[in-house]
Order: structure tokens, then sequence, then C-alpha cells
């Protein structure tokens, strides 16, 4: 009887050791799953309360209800035409109409004059040509200089002075250097011009009566091209003393 006494005894004891230490178990899985009861939601479903761990991702859209209207098809959208910008039409160039250039050509006395006259013809070039003759009575000029270098630049400063018939006597004879500033059919029209050199400003012109050892001429040309302008300017350095100069087209 002892030895049943004492196995019941130990079945008893191993019985309740081991309910302590399950029980012991289930409250640490319990309050170890507490910890986390505040993430715990309680969801409603349609077939009853179930309780779901709340998902962080955003729920997924509701189908769209059933219509009983039919479709309507939506037409594809057609690629909008861009406008296009006919090119302009380039104009054409316009030529540009050369500028024809009128000069004088002074200060051929003597020998000269055949000379320069042959030799525009064989340039092609028409001139007007005006030189003294018995008709010419008076001179209106400046002495001769001491060099050509001083009559030259004598002859600069008429040219500021607004003085443009002149020229440098360079013949060789005795009124080389002199200035001449022009020749007159008359001893009035002589003095007219005389007088209105003074009121420009130039003191040392005089009038005399016309000396038929100094002939002279000029050349006035009209309408000429630009290549013709650099032969003449070529053809009037031959010929010291003389001055080519633009003058009016009138």
């Amino acid at each position: 009887m002892r030895v049943i006494f004492f196995l019941l005894l130990l079945a008893n004891l191993a019985v309740y050791g081991w309910f302590q230490l399950d029980g012991g178990g289930l409250q640490v899985q319990l309050q170890s799953r507490e910890k986390n009861a505040s993430a715990v939601k309680i969801v409603t479903g349609q077939l009853g309360n179930t309780a779901e761990p709340a998902s962080t991702e955003a729920p997924a859209s509701a189908p769209a209800e059933a219509s009983t209207a039919p479709a309507t098809p939506v037409p594809s959208a057609q690629p909008t035409p861009t406008a296009t910008t006919a090119p302009k039409p380039t104009a054409a160039p316009t030529a540009v109409a050369e500028k024809l250039a009128c000069l004088r050509w002074t200060g051929i006395t003597g020998e000269q004059i055949d000379s320069a006259r042959s030799k525009l013809g064989g340039l092609g070039i028409t001139a007007t040509e005006k030189s003294s003759g018995e008709s010419t009575k008076v001179w209106v000029y400046m002495p001769p200089l001491e060099s050509q270098e001083v009559a030259k630049a004598k002859a600069q400063q008429l040219a500021s002075l607004g003085v443009t018939d002149y020229f440098v006597v360079n013949n060789g004879g005795r009124w080389q250097n002199a200035i001449s500033l022009g020749i007159f059919s008359t001893r009035e029209a002589g003095e007219r011009h005389l007088a209105e050199l003074q009121a420009k400003g130039v003191r040392s012109a005089v009038v005399r009566d016309r000396d038929d050892t100094l002939k002279q001429a000029s050349f006035t040309m009209k309408g000429l091209s630009e290549e013709q302008v650099a032969k003449l300017n070529k053809l009037s350095a031959q010929f010291k003393g003389s001055v080519l100069r633009e003058t009016s087209c009138k």
C-alpha cells in the first residue's frame, strides 16, 4: 500500500509540476504578444467580425460599379497638325548705281596743253577745254614764291580759305612757282574776282595784264566712272603744277 501511495504522490507531483511549467510558458507568450496590442484593429467584414492586423499599404481602389448603359467608344487622339510658316521670298539684291564724278583739270600751261589733250583722247575721256586766247585781258595771280614747296604750302592755305580755282605755275619760265587765280576778259571782271578773294582772306593776290608767254588751259569732264577717275589721277601726276579737283556736275 505504501508503494502505491508513493507512486500516486509522485504522479500527482509530476502532473502539478507539468501544469506549472506549461502555464508559465503560456503566460510569457501572451505577455510578448500584448506588447503589439496597439497595432491590432478590429475590421468588420461582410461575413463576420475578424480581428486582423492593420496593413501599412494603401487599400486597393474598389472596382467601378457596373453600368447598364453601353460603353461609348472614345475616339483616339489625332496628332495636332503643326502650323508651318512658308519661307519668305528672298528679295533679289538691288544693283547699286555707280556714283559718277565730275572733275576739272587746271594748271595746264604752254606745251603741256597739246600733250594733255592728246592723252585724254587716248583714255576715251571727253572733256570741255577752256584756254586763254586773244580775248583774255587780265590775270589774277600771286607772284612767284621762292620754291615749289612754299608755293604748294600757299596753295593749301588757299584751299582752306575756300578758294577752288587755282594752280601752281611750273613751266620753268619767268612765272615759275607763281599761283594762278584766274584769267578774265576784262579788268573789271578781274578786279571783282580779286575783291572776292580778299574777302576770303587772300592778301598777296594782284591783277595784271595778261602775259602772252603764259598760255593756260583747263579741262572739265563730267559723268566719270571710278575707273576713269583713277586713270585721270595717274595722268595728272605726270603734269607738274597741274591740279585735278572735283567740281559740280551742274
